[in-house]
């Protein structure tokens, strides 16, 4: 099971890869099975289209292989975009062209669709493959540089190198750690070692 907690789809798709930060990140996405793996548990793809995927990836190994690895790029240029807005830092232009292509691409297979008496958006019916996959990432990651809520995304501030990225949704925007179970409650250990030793 992969997490879903960050608070937004593109920021979900960039911790795919944990103790990002750090010096030894732990790929959770190794192959194009895994993407659409992943990609089903985020409600993108249903089951039929999971299996369908599964099977292009046994009949199709260098398309699907491709494919895996231009996803992987846009999740680095989305982790590089996130942590370095965050940090304060210049957004490296490739990281962003990068990303622009693929909006460019999602936006032009979107379509206006009456639903219940209301209009929504829907992917065309043409959309398939690894797009159905990357064209909502790539949308939800410009809907949210975009926003207000852009400026509440954090990284954790874990010492090891977590590098978790989530939108800090607390009142008083406190939240500093991806989980107080994991890096939050081993920073309170440490302070209280500190402390302790101290004295």
């Amino acid at each position: 099971m992969y997490d879903f907690d960050a608070g937004d789809l593109s920021l979900n798709f960039a911790n795919t890869q944990d103790w990002h930060a750090s010096d030894k990140p732990v790929e959770n996405l190794k192959s194009f099975d895994d993407l659409v793996t992943w990609s089903e548990q985020a409600c993108l793809v249903t089951p039929e289209l999971a299996q369908q995927l599964h099977q292009q990836a046994i009949e199709q190994p260098d398309d699907t292989a491709n494919a895996y690895d231009f996803a992987i790029q846009v999740r680095e240029a989305l982790y590089r975009i996130f942590s370095r807005r965050y940090a304060g830092e210049l957004i490296p232009e490739a990281d962003l062209a990068l990303l622009n292509s693929v909006v460019s691409q999602a936006l032009a297979h979107l379509q206006l669709t009456p639903a219940g008496g209301e209009i929504q958006w829907e992917w065309a019916a043409d959309v398939y493959g690894a797009n159905r996959i990357l064209w909502p990432v790539a949308r939800a990651a410009a809907e949210l540089l975009t926003s207000d809520k852009a400026s509440d995304v954090r990284i954790c501030e874990d010492d090891r190198g977590c590098g978790y990225l989530f939108i800090d949704q607390t009142k008083n925007h406190s939240r500093r750690w991806c989980s107080m179970d994991s890096c939050g409650n081993r920073a309170k250990a440490r302070r209280h070692y500190s402390k302790v030793t101290a004295n």
